[in-house]
């Protein structure tokens, strides 16, 4: 049986502040360091890492617009002119009726409903994709009209960079056309073909909140290499209809053309779920509706897979809600998840991936909402399958402030190696709720068991915004950035319960538990060929390292859940006790599906693998 952890016992006895360790506890994990770092009350929701100017050091983008340069892993500062645009438009919504509304019509800059990072162009620096989300369109019947006088004329633009932190606006290509706008919700960068150029992977969601038959169709663009795009949805079979389906659970060997459907797509990402070398999509889901996992069938073509491994929802679907609320079940179609995130590693070191899915849930909702869960990858060649295990199977219970009235706020999820000992820990953000919703982390112990060690990292971290994990400081551990967010969170609840704080300032928060720990590590980056070999970041490729008779894989992706949660393109391994690395394997995502292998690899070290390469670059962490 789990024990229950000092935090748990002081939660449920009322103790002190929901989150704060014990003055007798241990110095902290982690240390907001923002202040320092030049980002003191910087406001902030989403945060993305990446290396805007090619100097090995990650840069900040905070809010899908305001970037932020590292100054050698020890501060930031903002750029003011990065060459992004963000026009003045008059921003005119639509009523009820689906017509302009004067009345309610704003001025001011229009910010991206995503801005991603990414080499398109393979030139070896970040490019970045600024994505529309239109408001102007009216549905009639299963079609999309833009009204007139609502239109400001923004589209979806592509960036690219000159390497130092500079952009300028790519050729106009079919992302940005008019026929191709829509209620853009995220993103996912990855070479779907294996042809060495990135692609990508768009979630769209209602056109007008709750309408199922308004929903945008997720769309997958096929980049040339050179920052353009064209449309290739129909032709990879992913093209759903606009009508919703309404009905029930299918019976096995039922024809599944019936299921695809539009659904609010709420976060996308991909993997390599069934380790055939081709990167999957995984699509996520709002309204309790069902999840896609689009099975990559290696010719340019996907199939949905979802129901038949468990990754589009749980076996519960009657729909169900507590007697007290005195409404009716649901369908079984509406008997499932809302899906915000997705994080995807090899959580137990058996050589496959494993997902950590963020939701939101709701006491009031009942047994048939999915709760957020851990799917482990169960699969064997040929058939591959996730089990289910529920937050509340695998971790220690949480505490609410209204334990009867309870939400699952989980908007945001990672997995990452805190303390460097060769074994992946669990991060989730939560917020938008008023009832106790933390930045939490949970330790993977020996024997697999997770606690609950939120105090003990020093976080105190209510209405989690955007994450974003990274070592910033070139130090050999993973650094966290985490936005805020006081969605129904006023400032009565500020006072009374949050130290009466007014601006949602972005969280630095360096790791110092790894260092302490004296545990080795490895961090990886990759160079690939680009066009005709692996795209030139290794996004999609396959990192695996043994030491100390230990084997750990990280799959480099880029683009994961609610719109912009981003990683940089590193692989970080914890080493613990180990003193060499005994195999260093690369696996790149490449039509041959190329492979490199390195023998007897030094620890504590930076490690650039350029493909086709016999050398490893080596690098110390940075001095401290």
């Amino acid at each position: 049986m789990r024990h229950i952890p000092l935090l748990l016992v002081l939660l449920l006895l009322g103790v002190a502040s929901p989150l704060q360790a014990d003055d007798e506890a241990p110095k902290a994990w982690f240390t907001n360091v923002a202040k320092d770092a030049g980002l003191d009350g910087v406001k902030a929701k989403d945060v993305i890492l990446t290396d805007l100017d090619g100097d090995g050091f990650w840069d900040l983008c905070i809010d899908r617009r305001h970037l932020y340069m590292s100054r050698g892993g020890t501060s930031f500062a903002l750029q003011e002119k990065s060459g992004i645009e963000f026009p003045e438009i008059h921003r005119v919504p639509l009523d009820a009726q689906g017509m302009p509304d004067e009345g309610k019509a704003k001025d001011g800059p229009y910010v991206p409903h995503y801005l991603y990072f990414a080499d398109l162009d393979n030139d070896g620096d970040q490019d970045a994709v600024w994505g529309v989300k239109c408001w102007w369109q009216q549905v009639r019947g299963t079609s999309y009209m833009s009204v007139p006088g609502a239109d400001p004329g923004v589209r979806t633009t592509v960036y690219l960079g000159d390497g130092k932190g500079r952009f300028k606006k790519a050729a106009a290509s079919a992302i940005g056309a008019d026929e191709a706008v829509g209620p853009a919700m995220a993103l996912a960068i990855l070479d779907y073909d294996r042809d060495g150029k990135l692609d990508l992977f768009e979630g769209r969601e209602y056109r007008r909140y709750g309408q199922l038959a308004a929903c945008g169709i997720d769309r997958l663009w096929r980049g040339d290499g050179k920052g353009g795009f064209s449309d290739v949805t129909k032709k990879a079979g992913l093209w759903t209809s606009p009508t919703p389906f309404m009905g029930d659970v299918p019976k096995a060997g039922a024809d599944a053309s019936a299921l695809k459907f539009s659904r609010p797509t709420y976060g996308v990402t991909h993997a390599d779920w069934n380790n055939d070398g081709h990167q999957d999509l995984l699509q996520l889901s709002y309204g309790r509706q069902w999840n896609y996992l689009w099975k990559n069938n290696g010719d340019g073509t996907f199939t949905d897979v979802g129901l038949a491994t468990m990754f589009a929802g749980d076996g519960v679907t009657h729909g169900r809600y507590p007697q007290f609320t005195g409404r009716g079940p649901e369908r079984p179609f509406r008997s499932n998840g809302n899906t915000f995130d997705c994080a995807v590693g090899d959580l137990d070191n058996d050589g496959d991936l494993d997902c950590l899915l963020g939701e939101i849930a709701h006491f009031w909702a009942g047994e048939a909402s999915d709760p957020p869960a851990v799917l482990l990858n169960k699969g064997a060649e040929g058939d591959y399958a996730f089990e289910r295990l529920t937050v509340r199977e695998i971790f220690p219970l949480r505490s609410f402030r209204t334990p009867k009235r309870w939400n699952f706020g989980d908007l945001h999820t990672a997995f990452l190696d805190v303390d460097n000992d060769g074994r992946l820990d669990v991060l989730i953000g939560s917020g938008d709720y008023p009832d106790g919703q933390y930045l939490r982390l949970y330790h993977q112990q020996e024997d697999g068991e997770f606690e609950e060690v939120t105090g003990l990292a020093g976080f105190d971290w209510e209405g989690c915004g955007g994450l974003s994990i990274g070592d910033f400081d070139r130090d050999g551990d993973v650094d966290i950035v985490a936005g805020r967010s006081f969605m129904r969170l006023n400032q009565k609840h500020r006072d009374q319960f949050m130290g009466g704080i007014k601006v949602n300032a972005v969280g630095l928060f360096r790791n110092d538990i790894a260092n302490r720990s004296g545990n080795h590590w490895l961090n990886v980056r990759l160079r690939g060929k680009g066009a005709g070999g692996a795209n030139r970041s290794g996004i999609g490729a396959r990192v695996i390292v043994t030491a100390g008779g230990v084997t750990q894989m990280r799959e480099l992706r880029s683009g994961s859940g609610l719109s912009n949660h981003q990683d940089p393109p590193e692989a970080c391994f914890g080493l613990g006790k180990a003193k060499v690395i005994e195999r260093l394997e690369v696996r790149w995502p490449d039509a041959k599906g190329s492979v490199q292998v390195f023998k007897n690899v030094a620890v504590d070290r930076f490690v650039e693998i350029r493909q086709g390469s016999k050398r490893l670059k080596l690098k110390k962490a940075r001095a401290p």
